[in-house]
């Protein structure tokens, strides 16, 4: 499985491109509740939420069990305690991926430093 981070749905969503667009037909990835979250945020009006809306149905959604956060608070202590400081939605992403043994797909640099501290976390490689 591939989760979606939210870098790379924006994008899509701001720049169409059919190699995207291919990637997530022949993929078929999924997204999680934070991703859906993050992207609502940068609507513009409710026109512009209901055309998210209905782009990001088209994703299967990954549940995020009440444990789960659990695991998100001993991930961001592990990064606090190595020095790491991300937002706190990024590690809960970062927990579900690895909760889920799904690759990460995103555009965002600072899952890397994630991965140094919590080296579970899979990212997905995009193809050129």
């Amino acid at each position: 499985m591939i989760l979606v981070d939210s870098s790379v749905m924006i994008e899509a969503l701001r720049r169409p491109d059919p190699k995207l667009q291919n990637l997530f037909t022949t993929l078929q990835p999924a997204l999680c509740g934070i991703v859906v979250a993050e992207v609502l945020h940068g609507a513009r009006d409710a026109t512009h939420y209901t055309k998210l809306m209905q782009a990001l149905a088209s994703f299967p959604l990954v549940s995020m069990p009440d444990g789960i956060w659990e695991i998100v608070g001993r991930n961001l202590w592990s990064l606090r305690s190595s020095g790491v400081t991300v937002p706190f939605q990024d590690a809960a992403i970062a927990t579900v991926a690895v909760e889920n043994h799904a690759e990460l797909w995103t555009r965002d640099a600072q899952f890397r430093l994630i991965q140094a501290v919590i080296p579970q976390l899979g990212l997905f490689r995009e193809p050129p």
